[in-house]
Order: structure tokens, then sequence, then C-alpha cells
């Protein structure tokens, strides 16, 4: 769909579902801040597959647990989890604890895996805590067989008027369609540019 095409009531709510895909998937601060309009053109084909609820999105909201250090249970599964991840132990910092009350959530999900996302089986699900983009989330179920659902743990609020929130993505077989599509498009054009690059 081209930018031009799009009346200005839908651009208007295409403009309003992009900053909350930007609040939500690029949440935390640092040096390493991203932003989803980094890629426009991805940023279109998810949002428009937002709109046309192609991508059924769920909003969850949890209680923040500041001691979570206290919780065995999860303490164990993070610790077991970290050498498999670039995740580090024992260094009390900010995102450690946001990444337990993330696995908090899914106790019953059973133990997940590290495989490029942290990845439950049983439920063929993904978590995030963290950022990502919208194309690392169309390359996320257009390279893996076997996923649900997407996720994601923005940083989380944790004063008394406010309350946290994580968000669940899940394609359908429509969108999968098009976000392969898409990414097929990429590569003809990579590989199209690549050709060109050896015949100079």
């Amino acid at each position: 769909m081209r930018m031009k095409e799009v009346d200005n009531g839908m651009y208007d709510a295409m403009v309003k579902i992009a900053d909350k895909m930007d609040k939500i998937l690029c949440s935390y601060s640092g040096r390493s801040h991203k932003s989803v309009y980094l890629d426009i053109d991805s940023l279109v084909l998810f949002v428009n597959l937002l709109m046309c609820s192609e991508i059924n999105m769920q909003e969850y909201l949890y209680v923040y647990d500041p001691d979570i250090y206290e919780d065995e249970t999860t303490v164990n599964i993070y610790q077991n989890l970290a050498p498999q991840t670039r995740w580090r132990t024992g260094c009390h910092t900010q995102i450690e604890p946001i990444r337990m009350n993330a696995l908090k959530q899914f106790t019953d999900m059973g133990i997940p895996v590290y495989d490029d996302y942290v990845y439950y089986s049983d439920a063929e699900s993904v978590i995030e805590c963290g950022e990502i983009l919208p194309y690392e989330i169309i390359r996320l179920f257009t390279s893996r067989e076997k996923l649900n659902k997407l996720y994601v743990f923005p940083y989380p609020y944790r004063g008394k008027d406010k309350k946290s929130s994580y968000y669940s993505f899940e394609p359908t077989d429509k969108a999968r369609d098009e976000m392969q599509k898409y990414t097929e498009q990429i590569y003809d054009k990579l590989c199209g540019i690549a050709e060109k690059d050896s015949l100079i």
C-alpha cells in the first residue's frame, strides 16, 4: 500500500498505531535505543496487518514484583537460562529484575530455552524483554514454523499510579503469507543489488 493512496483518516489511524508500537516495541532507553520508524516499509506492513486484524494484539496487566529475587522458582529459571543467552547473573542491573518479572508470568508454560529468543516450546511462544523492530518480528514469524505468539514486555511502570503491561502478537495465516511475500521481495532486491555489484 502506497502512502499516497491512503486517505487522511486512515493515515492518522496508521500514525496513531505506529506511535503506540514505538512505545511498546522500543520502550528501553540507552545507547542503542531504536525506533519503529527506522524502517518505514516494514512498519507500514506491520501496522496495516494490525489494522486489518490479521495480527491479533492483546494487552495483559501484571503486578511488577520489586522483590523478585525472593522468588526462588523464577530466580532458578533465570539462572539456568542466562548461560544460554547474552544475559548476565548477579549484576543486579535494572534489566535483570525486569526479565525475571517477565519469566514469572509464564511459569505455567514450562521451562524456556534460548534459541535466538527465549522460547517456550510447549506453547510455541517467544518472549522479548527489550527492543524489537517490526522487521525483526516479521523475520521471526517467517523463519519459524512452530511459533504461535510473540510476547513483548515494554519497560515496566513501577509507580503507584501506573500499571505494568505486556503484549502478545499472533498472526493469522494470511498475515504469515503477507510477511513471507515481503521477506521474499527484500531477498530478491538484495540479490539484485548483489548481482549488479558483481558486474561492476
